[in-house]
């Protein structure tokens, strides 16, 4: 026998030991609703067949995958489809599990129930198309049937404009079925919270401190802002959001507002972010620690008004205390409010810097203290600066100019 027999005879052989444990290995078991692989091995004038496994074939409506009256697909082509029905042994599919399925043809509304309740039991997301609002919520039809979406279910965040969604397709998961399917009740917003919660957790492992990431201002709250940063949120205190005083978080943001901000706290164990958008800004810090020294004679405004004293504001960000026993040149002042008053310019003297606590002390001064100050330097220098040539003159001059901005 030659070689070319053997090689014959042996390819012989090995074709039948295939084709019989092809013969023998049972058939692939499907359910409706099931989600499958399939390789599409013909295409006719209704239907695509579809290899859906070992001894185990499927129809797909052609409507399905033609677009514009083209085919979308090609045989050979593998493809997801999920399984709507058995119908004496032939599996009738579908491309996606949605509203596509057009439950006028015979079988196709037991088909789609059961898709349905197969959708109930694994979780598997359905696509929907919101119809119409009606009263509580929604009217959405899946697989060619009509279900109820709730109001509070169409989103994660209350629903003020219904007509918004109608017409929408969107994922839904399904929550109920009863009435033999005459009630389907399905959700959008645990979907939804589903995703995020899925999103949220890949992000935590990916957050770093003083790392700056953009953002979207989701509420407002007296003591700050809750800002999502990709899938969290972390708090924007209201502290955190100028080096200028803010009393009202309102003042500068708004729902929706996109901003950039930078982790400053992160608690991975208790899931706590602390963010900043100080942190981003210049420090005016470093500008009057350069030039404001002590015993320099400045004009500022009255910003708040304590017991102990009154804070006044040098410029932008930049403040100092004026402390009571500083107030009555020698005499003993009962009160603050006896000497000065909110938004009231004084003219002060700068006792102390205390530039790591980030703390001025001031002392009461007047007009004349502060033309002083300011006149040019003489020959028996006297007189510290000069606003002349470019020199840095009163630290009240700066001030001036900085509201004039």
């Amino acid at each position: 026998m030659s070689n070319d027999d053997q090689r014959g005879d042996g390819g012989e052989s090995e074709d039948f030991a295939s084709m019989l444990d092809d013969y023998m290995t049972p058939r692939q078991s499907v359910a409706p609703g099931d989600k499958v692989k399939a390789r599409i091995i013909s295409i006719g004038k209704e239907y695509v067949f579809l290899d859906l496994g070992r001894r185990t074939e499927g129809m797909l409506d052609r409507a399905q995958v033609t677009s514009d009256g083209q085919l979308t697909v090609e045989v050979g082509q593998q493809i997801d489809v999920y399984v709507t029905a058995i119908r004496e042994g032939t599996i009738l599919c579908t491309s996606r599990v949605g509203a596509s399925l057009d439950s006028e043809q015979p079988g196709d509304k037991e088909a789609a129930l059961a898709a349905l309740a197969q959708a109930l039991d694994s979780q598997q997301p359905v696509e929907g198309v919101v119809k119409e609002a009606i009263k509580g919520g929604f009217s959405v039809h899946v697989l060619g049937q009509r279900a109820f979406c709730p109001i509070s279910q169409i989103d994660r965040v209350y629903c003020e404009q219904p007509a918004e969604h109608v017409g929408r397709s969107y994922q839904f998961l399904v929550t109920q079925i009863r009435g033999n399917g005459r009630d389907v009740v399905v959700s959008r917003r645990r979907l939804l919270e589903q995703q995020a919660a899925q999103q949220a957790a890949l992000m935590w492992d990916k957050l770093e401190l003083d790392a700056v990431y953009d953002g979207t201002v989701t509420s407002l709250q007296k003591y700050g802002a809750f800002v999502d940063i990709g899938g969290v949120e972390g708090l924007l205190h209201v502290s955190e959001l100028s080096y200028e005083r803010v009393s009202d978080p309102s003042q500068v943001l708004q729902v929706g507002q996109q901003i950039r901000v930078s982790i400053k706290e992160l608690d991975q164990r208790n899931r706590k972010i602390g963010l900043s958008l100080k942190a981003l800004m210049e420090d005016p810090w470093l500008d009057a620690l350069a030039r404001l020294k002590a015993d320099q004679v400045v004009r500022g405004r009255v910003v708040r008004i304590a017991q102990f004293g009154a804070f006044v504001e040098l410029f932008k960000g930049v403040e100092g205390l004026l402390h009571i026993s500083e107030m009555g040149g020698g005499q003993r002042l009962n009160s603050t409010r006896d000497a000065v008053r909110e938004g009231q310019q004084v003219v002060v003297r700068v006792r102390e810097i205390d530039a790591q606590r980030r703390r001025i002390s001031l002392a009461i001064a007047d007009e004349e203290a502060l033309e002083q100050s300011t006149r040019p330097a003489s020959a028996d220098g006297l007189v510290a600066s000069t606003s002349s040539g470019g020199g840095f003159g009163t630290f009240g001059d700066l001030f001036s100019e900085k509201l004039k901005k």
